[in-house]
């Protein structure tokens, strides 16, 4: 077996789109030609994924990721380059995929898998693994036109993830049902995965990707912006991101930055061990984070605070100045405020920073920047470990029992 799973050189993906449409028979004879331009929706785009691994795809909407996932599973043709996929191959793209609304769930059973290319006995072999773990036993002879939209998602997701190819395309298919079901999901993507199965996943949770995937590639305008290890990747989305987002409205109210502007947060900054400014820090290291602010006039009382989230939106950290003793809720007019960790607790990962400046009550809100800053957290001489989302320090014992 080879030891590349996907190969894809100098791939491009164009797509036509018409300005003018003849809505006459004249006006197909006499009138021009049709005018239209080329839309490339991939361009150049390079990379290999190793056999057994599992690779997210990222990237804001509308960048490229399911065109590519199509064109990998062979959906769609490149209008130049070549895509090479070794071994056997299952997508799934679009859940629901042969399913007919009048026939029951238990004939979509059938007539999806038949689509998929499995006959009528190796259905009846499936058909109670994939009626249990979809969870809709008692509906199976209803029309799935009855169905709810959560129901009718997690059948077609059990019959679909019933193959077992050597390469398996994702996207978005793991937000389909409530927690339970999604927890299956996941816990059959982990039962590929830990089988050699090479994944390839498209998502907008990036905890998802940086929980699930080894590696991860960032595609922004059709084009391939970084590729590497997952955390490293979604840590460089991040920063585009908000760098993105505040280049175009530096200084007005938006969804994420409000407050009445008496005070304002001019620079976050994130100090390593070496007590340089940098946006990768080490877990069980020392760090800082830093507030620049600016006040317009006085103000009675000012509190900084901060909260860190993980990328999938979880919340880890909160702090505030008027949180400790050695430190009042009076601060300067102008200046910095400081927040320092002995070692970051924080596992490898990306991560968003919330900085804010408020009063003691929070009732008054000058300057409130949610979730602007983004940051990595690279293992650093000592591991803190991989599961989990914080290392807390303690020590281990065992107390000798008295009789």
């Amino acid at each position: 077996m080879t030891d590349v799973a996907i190969e894809v050189v100098d791939m491009w993906k164009n797509f036509r789109i018409y300005h003018e449409r003849s809505h006459t028979l004249k006006e197909r004879f006499v009138g021009r030609s049709n005018k239209y331009e080329d839309f490339v929706a991939l361009k150049n785009i390079n990379f290999e994924v190793p056999a057994g691994s599992t690779v997210g795809i990222i990237g804001s909407n509308g960048s490229g990721k399911s065109t590519l996932l199509k064109v990998l599973a062979r959906i769609m043709t490149p209008n130049s380059g070549y895509v090479r996929v070794n071994g056997s191959m299952s997508s799934l793209l679009e859940l629901g995929t042969g399913f007919h609304p009048d026939l029951t769930g238990r004939e979509n059973v059938y007539l999806a898998s038949s689509v998929l290319g499995r006959n009528e006995k190796e259905t009846n072999a499936l058909y109670d693994s994939i009626v249990d773990f979809a969870g809709v036993e008692q509906f199976m002879d209803l029309p799935i036109k009855n169905y709810s939209s959560g129901m009718n998602a997690r059948l077609a997701f059990a019959v679909s993830i019933s193959v077992e190819p050597e390469v398996l395309l994702l996207d978005e298919v793991l937000s389909v049902g409530d927690e339970e079901f999604q927890m299956k999901c996941y816990e059959r993507i982990a039962h590929f995965r830990n089988e050699g199965r090479t994944i390839v996943l498209v998502s907008h949770s990036l905890g998802t990707i940086t929980t699930m995937c080894q590696d991860a590639i960032w595609i922004e305008h059709g084009e391939l912006r970084a590729q590497g290890p997952s955390d490293e990747v979604v840590g460089e989305y991040l920063g585009n991101v908000h760098v993105a987002d505040e280049a175009s409205s530096p200084h007005s109210t938006s969804d994420t930055r409000w407050g009445n502007g008496k005070v304002q947060i001019t620079a976050v900054n994130f100090v390593g061990e070496s007590g340089r400014r940098t946006t990768n820090l080490r877990g069980g290291e020392p760090s800082a984070i830093e507030i620049d602010y600016v006040s317009s006039e006085p103000v009675d009382e000012l509190v900084a605070g901060i909260a860190i989230y993980r990328a999938d939106n979880d919340q880890l950290v909160h702090g505030q100045n008027s949180l400790h003793s050695d430190i009042g809720a009076k601060l300067p007019a102008n200046g910095t405020v400081r927040f320092e960790l002995a070692e970051t607790p924080l596992l490898k990962g990306p991560y968003l920073l919330t900085a804010a400046l408020h009063d003691r009550a929070c009732a008054t809100i000058y300057d409130w920047r949610e979730r602007e800053f983004a940051f990595s957290v690279m293992n650093g001489a000592r591991s803190l470990g991989q599961a989990g989302m914080v290392y807390v320090e303690g020590t281990w014992s065992v107390p000798v029992r008295t009789a």
